[in-house]
């Protein structure tokens, strides 16, 4: 069974769940019977539509090579270098991908998007709104229109959870941790269990922690994650209801109702987990193919940030 390690959250959980008024904490009262924002039906449609038709184009970026520095970032890249996703055709692309090291300079970056710009006729046509790019560590702000409208408007696949201002909600995305099951970790307990309301791991936001949220839900305990902000960087936020899979509190949050719920949490949980997971090669419904689906729900979306030369 996955462990947790014991903080001061254990005390509040206990003190939650043994009161049964009305929440602040956002969720609902009725049984889902999935863990996708639409049907499952219309979830499948999508899925398979976007399968067999979505195309992405990869920029040359005459490197060879590149370096990313986590193993989530290597993990996309090669996944979609060995999809069938990519075409050598520009013109049959929905949208473009523009892969740099991720210790690139910004000074480097935006000769990059200027030679972009010049040999080819797609960044012009959206201000870059139609690529995306990956880069779990951000890009340096910039007054360089290059780089301005590389960030406000391509699409930046980034890591959960997120740095500090290196992510836009509905315009980025985030991809789950690639996790060892079978790595070793010291001074970890055993997940909360309370009278009638099943098993509950705490984990808090802002640690590492947070980045067993997937393998716990596989094993079927319920995530209740200790956040202060609002959550805008859960992987799938298109794709998954998180709210009907795990509890989000605030740390001063008195009373809760989802403990009746529990079940159902833990039944989503465990359905919605292979979108967590990484396989190599990558495997229908896993995590690259997820990121994918997240890409396709935004092929049609256009958006126009454009600055003036320097």
């Amino acid at each position: 069974m996955l462990l947790f390690k014991t903080n001061l959250y254990y005390v509040l959980l206990l003190l939650l769940l043994s009161c049964s008024s009305s929440s602040s904490v956002i969720t609902s009262s009725l049984p889902q019977n999935n863990p996708y924002l639409t049907s499952t039906t219309l979830f499948l449609q999508n899925y398979h539509k976007m399968f067999q038709n979505f195309k992405i184009f990869i920029y040359n970026t005459n490197t060879n090579q590149f370096n990313f520095e986590t193993e989530q970032e290597s993990m996309f890249y090669s996944s979609l270098q060995n999809s069938s996703y990519l075409t050598q055709q520009p013109q049959q692309a929905h949208l473009f991908f523009l892969p740099f090291s991720s210790n690139i300079s910004t000074r480097s970056l935006a000769r990059l998007v200027s030679r972009i710009r010049k040999e080819f006729p797609y960044w012009n046509r959206s201000l870059g709104a139609d690529h995306f790019y990956l880069s779990c560590a951000g890009i340096s702000n910039s007054n360089d229109r290059n780089i301005v409208e590389l960030k406000k408007n391509a699409v930046q696949i980034t890591c959960f959870p997120t740095r500090c201002h290196s992510f836009v909600p509905h315009k980025d995305i985030t991809l789950p941790p690639v996790i060892n099951v079978h790595a070793p970790f010291k001074n970890l307990h055993a997940p909360v269990k309370l009278g009638g309301g099943g098993e509950f791991c705490v984990v808090e936001y802002g640690n590492s922690e947070v980045l067993w949220i997937g393998e716990a839900m596989r094993l079927g305990c319920v995530p209740v994650v200790v956040t202060e902000g609002t959550m805008n960087d859960m992987p799938f936020m298109d794709v998954l209801k998180w709210k009907e899979m795990a509890v989000f509190v605030k740390s001063d949050v008195k009373n809760v109702t989802w403990r009746e719920r529990h079940q159902n949490m833990r039944r989503l949980g465990v359905v919605a987990r292979k979108h967590l997971r990484w396989n190599r090669p990558s495997l229908p419904f896993d995590a690259f193919n997820t990121v994918m689906f997240q890409l396709w729900l935004r092929r049609h979306t256009v958006r126009y940030e454009s600055v003036q030369s320097n």
